[in-house]
């Protein structure tokens, strides 16, 4: 009878996914990257309606953000050209990483029961779920680069074949850079007392493999293996302005700090009362549930291995300009989220069922009010 309820739930929830998708217009930036690409072209062969978030380099328009999306998605272009939505590939993708945030904390022993509120809490009651249920071409990416790091995390955790593992991160970090910072997490467990050379060949190969493409891919694009073209890129004039203190400065740290930790919903004197601020706010207002991470074993070894790559993900994070505008919880914060959820698998070991699912449904009740008033552009 339970499983019945659980899988009526997620058809519910799911669904709610299919009716939003197409209440923001789709900005296809990786349909048009993708078609660009099947013309043999790394610019823009042909201009979307908003060009926000491109880069304007020798008079052609790029993408600064990775390949992989746009990638994925030829096969479709290939056919469809540029009329296909590229918001139909984040259902599947968000049903695959509910799967994935399942059979993760199920291997790390976490009760059935618990793993399956994880995974709600995750997909429905998080920073993502916003991501997966608006159509904004950004968001799209990150949904993408999750799936890479949760089946990462799902291979290390079930048969630790380090090619697999390498491969995953590779082509995560060819969709979000920052993702690199996520080999810390595996390599804690690779340089233990007694390494194998090969196990750590296997797992860096495919990255250096990235890293390679990924400057190749710079080069041809802005004649600098280190230019991704985020200097260049069409932004509104309050991020420009933040741009020009620098791409990443440590005076960019309070900013992203007080979005990602401390901000609260604005107040307003009338409907719907309170409201997310445009550069988001702070994840465990967005998610109650995330403050039982405070009850996390923090001497067990996958959650150290945990926290120090959340700590080392956050540099790059906390330094940048960006902050991540049209957003309502602080979305970079999905590059470490994964590794969240290890930590967060802990304290749900040690926490009651009924404060899980009560934080749990809070949580989903939080990010939907909000996601609600996004899409009513409230």
């Amino acid at each position: 009878m339970a499983k019945i309820r659980n899988f009526r739930l997620l058809v519910f929830l799911f669904v709610l996914f299919v009716l939003f998708q197409p209440a923001i217009i789709n900005e296809k930036h990786f349909i048009y990257l993708a078609y660009s690409f099947l013309q043999g072209s790394f610019s823009l062969v042909k201009l979307p309606s908003s060009l926000i978030d491109f880069s304007y380099f020798n008079g052609q328009y790029f993408s600064p953000l990775g390949p992989v999306p746009a990638i994925i998605l030829t096969p479709f272009v290939l056919f469809f050209k540029t009329s296909f939505p590229e918001q139909i590939i984040k259902l599947p993708l968000s049903i695959i990483n509910f799967y994935l945030t399942y059979k993760i904390a199920t291997k790390l022993k976490l009760a059935p029961s618990k793993s399956f509120a994880l995974a709600v809490f995750f997909i429905f009651g998080s920073v993502y779920t916003p991501i997966a249920a608006i159509s904004y071409s950004t968001y799209f990416s990150q949904v993408v680069t999750t799936s890479f790091l949760l089946f990462a995390l799902y291979e290390f955790l079930h048969q630790r074949r380090w090619t697999i593992i390498g491969i995953a991160i590779a082509l995560a970090s060819l969709t979000r850079t920052t993702t690199l910072f996520a080999s810390v997490f595996f390599g804690v467990f690779l340089i233990q007392k007694s390494p194998r050379i090969t196990n750590l060949a296997k797992f860096v190969i495919p990255i250096i493999s990235a890293l390679i493409l990924m400057m190749s891919y710079n080069y041809a694009r802005f004649g600098n293996f280190f230019e991704t073209g985020y200097r260049y890129q069409i932004v509104l004039e309050e991020s420009a302005k933040r741009r020009e203190l620098g791409l990443f400065s440590i005076k960019h740290i309070g900013t992203n700090i007080y979005y990602m930790l401390f901000k609260t919903p604005e107040l307003l004197s009338h409907f719907p009362f309170l409201r997310f601020n445009d550069y988001g706010m702070s994840i465990f207002i967005l998610s109650p549930a995330l403050f039982l991470i405070f009850k996390a074993k923090f001497k067990d070894k996958l959650v150290k291995a945990s926290l120090m790559t959340i700590l080392v993900t956050l540099i790059p994070l906390i330094t940048y300009y960006g902050i991540g505008v049209r957003q309502i919880g602080y979305r970079y914060a999905l590059d470490l989220a994964p590794f969240l959820l290890i930590i967060l698998a802990s304290a749900f070991k040690k926490v009651d069922e009924t404060l899980i699912y009560f934080l749990t449904v809070l949580s989903i009740f939080i990010v939907w009010v909000f996601t609600f008033e996004m899409l009513a552009n409230f």
